[in-house]
């Protein structure tokens, strides 16, 4: 061995390490998911008031949303998507992508007609700042995670047009 040379470890398997980093991803968006479920519950049934969020759980969804964003930025940085084709996977998964971040605009949506009265003035406006954060947060992860699953729908459908055959 050259002196200058370290042993390299073995990688894992780029398949596995994607699937896992899309379970990792697809874990943190559901539990994204689920916090504006409720949420968007809370506020259409209660309109006209401010809510109270558990410490417990805005910390859950403050680690679920910094979790979320260190597997895909590790994703993004040291994983390539698999070469796997699959037609009518690909489109379900392009569907999947957009349906997820519509789910977060209309949470968005919700929350802005609720709460824009309130940000005319200075004194609302600093009481719904660390709201409006996490709400831009989680908007932020699911525009992330519908970047993923369109992704991974690209390379599924990479083939739509080519003649049957080895690619190139």
């Amino acid at each position: 061995m050259i002196e200058n040379e370290r042993p390299t470890r073995m990688k894992p398997r780029p398949t596995r390490s994607y699937l896992v980093c899309l379970v990792l991803q697809s874990a943190a968006a559901f539990a994204i998911l689920a916090a504006i479920g409720r949420a968007f519950r809370t506020v259409i049934d209660n309109l006209g008031m401010l809510h109270r969020i558990s410490l417990m759980e805005l910390g859950l969804l403050a680690v679920t949303l910094c979790a979320f964003q260190v597997v895909y930025w590790y994703r993004i940085r040291n994983i390539e998507i698999p070469e796997w084709n699959s037609i009518a996977l690909g489109h379900l998964l392009g569907f999947a992508s957009r349906l997820s971040f519509i789910f977060g605009g209309a949470l968005f949506s919700v929350f802005f007609l609720r709460h824009a009265p309130e940000l005319s003035s200075s004194e609302g406006a600093i009481i719904l700042l660390p709201r409006v954060a996490m709400l831009l947060a989680s908007l932020f992860c699911m525009y992330c995670y519908s970047l993923e699953l369109e992704r991974l729908a690209n390379m599924l459908q990479s083939t739509i047009g080519l003649p049957p055959g080895p690619r190139h």
